[in-house]
């Protein structure tokens, strides 16, 4: 049986269409981080952070958390397309696909020196704005891959704030707009875990 990343390489256009034509719609006025963790292109996002963390920082600069809904639309543009940058699994524009690595309860506790020996063992990740393919149509760029993205859930009940986006940049994780996680609460941080920052206008 073909696992989850082939089952979802490609998508008809047309019958996209036909189906995201039925889904609700909102209207939305927001500005989004164009990298992760809002850093300049070429430098590396935040990792081990938890939503706790994430949220006052977005707050300092007068943004919030992004919501899952404007994180969606971030990434998949008026048509609701799959993937960033169209209809087809690509793995080679976005950083997903590594082999997966083992981590240890060295990860923890995290302002340790063996935490961070931890972390230079396991990251796989590129610095924002590596990959020229890997944006949406509005520019957003490694909305896929790279690092999950915490975001505040208001798509489906959920009993956390808190739900990743955007998989990472692991083997045969979920690498489109709509998959999320939402089996973590507010104060899971881990090796892969980023986040954005969107504001209202």
């Amino acid at each position: 049986e073909p696992i989850a990343r082939d089952r979802c390489k490609t998508y008809d256009r047309d019958k996209w269409l036909q189906i995201s034509s039925s889904l609700k719609s909102a209207p939305k006025r927001f500005c989004i981080d164009r990298f992760e963790s809002g850093v300049n292109k070429g430098e590396f996002p935040i990792v081990m952070i938890n939503y706790r963390e994430a949220e006052p920082i977005c707050k300092a600069r007068g943004a919030r958390l992004c919501t899952e809904s404007e994180w969606n639309f971030a990434c998949e543009g008026p048509e609701a397309i799959p993937y960033p940058y169209g209809y087809t699994r690509d793995d080679t524009a976005c950083v997903i696909d590594k082999t997966w690595r083992a981590y240890s309860s060295d990860l923890f506790p995290r302002d340790a020196a063996k935490s961070m020996k931890e972390l230079d063992k396991l990251w796989q990740g590129e610095p924002a704005g590596s990959r020229p393919r890997c944006k949406s149509v509005f520019g957003v760029y490694d909305m896929t891959g790279n690092v999950d993205e915490l975001t505040t859930s208001n798509i489906y009940e959920s009993k956390y704030k808190s739900t990743l986006k955007g998989g990472y940049w692991g083997g045969a994780v979920r690498n489109r707009c709509r998959a999320a996680t939402r089996s973590h609460d507010e104060s899971f941080a881990f090796y892969q875990v980023s986040f954005r920052c969107c504001k209202g206008l």
